[in-house]
């Protein structure tokens, strides 16, 4: 446009003047005139002169207009979109209006009459304030960062209205057409913007209102439930009601079938709150349980159809291959379970009633019909007390249920040692200490309650039994996730490497310890709710493992010595598992020594340990420079007490990569002999012939004269010396052992030797000279062909002479003589 606007304005003056290019005056001339012809075209608008604007001495340029105006629109096009990118009312539309009922069916229950809240509904509600909180926290943040935006766009609109740009304009609009209309939208972009910002400042203004509203009602809720908590934290150990022998009357207009049923109503609305609160793990939860159920149920099938070991293998499980689905459930919902939030103790319950039904499940299955009977009392038992458990107001009508469900339990918790028996005695141990955890609880609960404390006695009498009958199914858990791993295993050997349960028994040894682990974690997490202690344990926990502590000019925190602690040690763990299930394979491929990990695995290990200390370190937040200066502690220690492990430990990263041995190789170090069993980092293992486990220093598998008999094959040579008599006929002696030599496990190359070795004191010795394929076969071969060579010697009448002497008297001693005399005295002449 404006190179077009530049040859208009020279034609006309070309064709004005009738002069071009004859001299240089006139071009200047000409240069000046098109100057003053160019800025004599911006002027300033009529419209905007009775507006008060600061005072401009020097006239903007052209070229200067027009790249404001393209910045600005640009500008103003950008604000456009962002603002079409409003705030989620949908999102505010929802959760307000849920906050707000939230808090008005507290206020109409605090405002209830003759209620006496207990520890279990106080918590709750505590908890829901606190999710409410966050919630409300969460808009409010998102509101606050949109007025924020929102502030910033209009102090760039309000930069853009006053400036100067907007008092110029083109003197003749037909000249610049495409600018003009340019800057008319640019000025309705601008009026439009204005009023889109003022209307979602006035819409995040009033959400913000609601929020403070909502805010200002969660302070006096909590403050109202924390004071009612701090009366029943004193009255706890307090006398609620009278002796259980005194007369008594109770304080509620409900009964307690109405109590119950407004229970289960208000923790059916918390659980459904607390699963619409995840919906992805909601989601999950299920298909996880049928994918896992579907592998499970593929792999029996798979195992039932091996005819040769199918049998063995389901023959060694007790659930799974009966109750596949209760199984699996025992299996998966406790670790499920924690995919949640576990506060809310509705959510706690609804799984405890799923673990005990598939429990009863196995039990029905497994155990006989008393035991069964048995443990369905004490699930009766269980109910009502995991149901009073969820009541939000104290009921002191089942005062007397307590005590009889306290003395039901305690009659059969006490004839457990008589009537239960198991052939396994981890089941006897576990139900013992149990037992004696559980009736402890019983006991002071009953006391208790008793001598009128019965929030007290609740409170103990349903830990006791909930735990009691909660770790029977976690003990179910351990036991079918064994045999789960179990089936597993077994199904990926091949048919010709079955493997009996003994390698089993290893694998379930290094990983029964991890979910027993687990299990306790597991129980001791329903106890603490159970006991009212979960939310004062977990703030101290975190108190007591984030309070920052100073050690001289180091600060640090529990918490990350823990952290640090737990990566190394799993770390630790996950190495030698690697290393264990790596022997297993090896073993697999003990003919093929190219195909066995073998000292390798030292390298994998080293490396899991190095990256897991540093990722432990990173964890932690220990700076490098720190992890230095340990290092360089460390290096003084080696050289004064530390070259030994530090020779150790490089002669094993030595042995990982030259290899001169493997695990399952059959060496020789000085004196020792025997099998690889494992190669460490600062010693390795041998399984010596008579089956003692020797440890022996890496350094001195380099240090001393190694012999690995198994470095490049099994190979061996087996050195016989036979002996024959001198009258023996050393042709036949020499074919008959020859015919001994032709049997299967002796190899025809290198062929068999028979030499004539050595003349003997009493025999002709031949040495004899075979190979075998293996050197595990080597005390066989050799026993089969010695007696194979007697055999064939006493057949043949070939003598194998043994050392004799001959000994020749000269004379006698005189007192042999005598004692020979008297033994045989001279006969007489009877003649005469």
């Amino acid at each position: 446009m404006k190179k077009l606007f530049t040859i208009l304005l020279l034609f006309s003056l070309v064709s004005s003047s009738h002069v071009f290019g004859q001299d240089t005056t006139a071009s200047n001339k000409i240069d000046s005139l098109l100057l003053s012809a160019k800025d004599s075209l911006i002027i300033l608008d009529s419209t905007l002169l009775e507006v008060e604007l600061p005072t401009i001495n020097l006239t903007p340029s052209l070229e200067d207009l027009i790249k404001k105006g393209r910045t600005y629109s640009l500008l103003a096009n950008e604000i456009i979109l962002e603002l079409q990118e409003s705030l989620d009312t949908s999102r505010f539309a929802e959760e307000i209006p849920a906050m707000v009922q939230t808090i008005s069916a507290i206020r109409e229950r605090a405002k209830t009459p003759n209620t006496n809240f207990n520890f279990r509904y106080v918590n709750a509600l505590l908890r829901i304030l606190k999710t409410t909180e966050e919630n409300n926290e969460d808009l409010d943040g998102l509101l606050q960062s949109r007025l924020d935006r929102l502030e910033v766009l209009d102090s760039m609109l309000t930069g853009i209205k006053t400036d100067d740009f907007f008092r110029y304009k083109i003197r003749d609009t037909l000249l610049l057409p495409m600018y003009s209309d340019e800057i008319e939208r640019l000025k309705g972009n601008l009026h439009q913007l204005d009023s889109t910002i003022y209307r979602q400042e006035l819409q995040a203004a009033r959400y913000q209102s609601q929020l403070s509203s909502i805010t200002i009602g969660i302070m006096e809720l909590r403050r109202y439930v924390e004071t009612n908590k701090s009366l029943l934290e004193k009255k706890l150990l307090n006398k609620e009601i009278n002796y259980i022998w005194e007369s008594y009357s109770i304080p509620s207009p409900k009964s307690i079938f109405e109590i119950t049923l407004d229970s289960i109503k208000l923790n059916y609305l918390f659980l459904l709150r607390q699963l619409r609160a995840d919906p992805l793990i909601t989601f999950l939860a299920p298909v996880i349980l049928i994918i896992c159920f579907g592998m499970v149920k593929y792999t029996l099938r798979g195992i039932k159809e091996d005819k040769e070991f199918g049998k063995i293998i389901l023959g060694r499980v007790k659930y799974l291959d009966k109750r596949p689905f209760a199984s699996v459930m025992l299996a998966l919902l406790p670790l499920i379970l924690f995919l949640f939030d576990t506060g809310s103790i509705a959510l706690l319950t609804f799984f405890m009633y799923l673990l005990v039904f598939f429990s009863s499940i196995l039990i029905f299955t497994a155990f006989p019909i008393r035991v069964f009977i048995k443990w369905m009392i004490l699930v009766v038992i269980f109910l009502f007390f995991s149901l009073s458990n969820l009541y939000w107001e104290i009921a002191y009508q089942e005062r007397l249920y307590f005590q009889v469900g306290n003395l039901v339990t305690l009659f059969f918790l006490w004839q457990i040692p008589r009537k239960f028996k198991s052939d396994e005695e981890s089941e006897v141990k576990f139900l013992g200490n149990l037992r004696l955890v559980t009736m402890v609880f019983l006991i002071l609960g009953f006391i208790s309650n008793g001598l009128g404390r019965f929030s007290l006695g609740k409170i103990l009498s349903v830990s006791g039994v909930v735990g009691f009958v909660y770790a029977v199914t976690l003990y179910f858990f351990i036991k079918v996730v064994m045999e789960i791993i179990y089936v597993f295993v077994e199904n990926k050997r091949d048919v010709d490497a079955f493997t009996s349960y003994i390698d089993f028994k290893g694998i379930q040894e290094r990983i029964k310890g991890f979910f027993t682990l687990l299990a306790i974690i597991f129980w001791s997490v329903i106890l603490l709710h159970n006991l009212v202690l979960s939310d004062y344990f977990y703030e101290s926990l975190d108190l007591f493992l984030n309070k920052e502590r100073i050690l001289g000019a180091t600060s640090f925190t529990y918490n990350s010595i823990l952290l640090f602690g737990v990566i190394l040690y799993g770390s630790y763990i996950l190495a030698n598992n690697i290393a264990y299930f790596a022997s297993l394979k090896d073993q697999q491929h003990m003919g093929s020594r190219t195909k066995r990990l073998g000292s390798s695995v030292l390298l994998i290990r080293l490396a899991i340990f190095i990256i897991g200390f540093f990722i432990a370190a990173t964890a932690a937040q220990i700076p490098l420079d720190k992890v230095t200066l340990v290092l360089g502690a460390l290096s003084v220690g080696i050289g004064f007490g530390l070259q030994t492990i530090i020779n150790n430990l490089v002669s094993g990263i030595i042995l990982a990569f030259e290899r001169p041995i493997q695990i399952g190789d059959d060496i020789e170090v000085g004196t020792m002999s025997g099998e690889v069993k494992e190669v460490g980092i600062r010693a390795s293992k041998i399984l010596s012939y008579d089956g003692a486990e020797v440890v022996i220093p890496n350094g001195d598998l380099l240090s001393q004269s190694l012999i690995n008999w198994t470095l490049s094959d099994k190979k061996r040579r087996i050195e016989l010396i036979i002996g024959v008599a001198y009258d023996s006929d050393m042709q036949k002696v020499n074919s008959l052992i020859g015919e001994v030599m032709k049997r299967d496990h002796i190899l025809k190359t290198p062929a068999p030797r028979i030499l004539m070795q050595n003349f003997g004191e009493s025999s002709v010795d031949f040495r004899v000279l075979f190979w075998i394929e293996s050197m595990d076969q080597m005390l066989d071969m050799r026993n089969e062909v010695m007696s194979a060579i007697f055999q064939t010697f006493k057949e043949n009448n070939i003598e194998i002479p043994f050392p004799k002497r001959d000994l020749y008297i000269k004379s006698l001693p005189e007192e042999i003589g005598k004692a020979e005399d008297k033994k045989n005295p001279p006969e007489t002449d009877s003649g005469g």
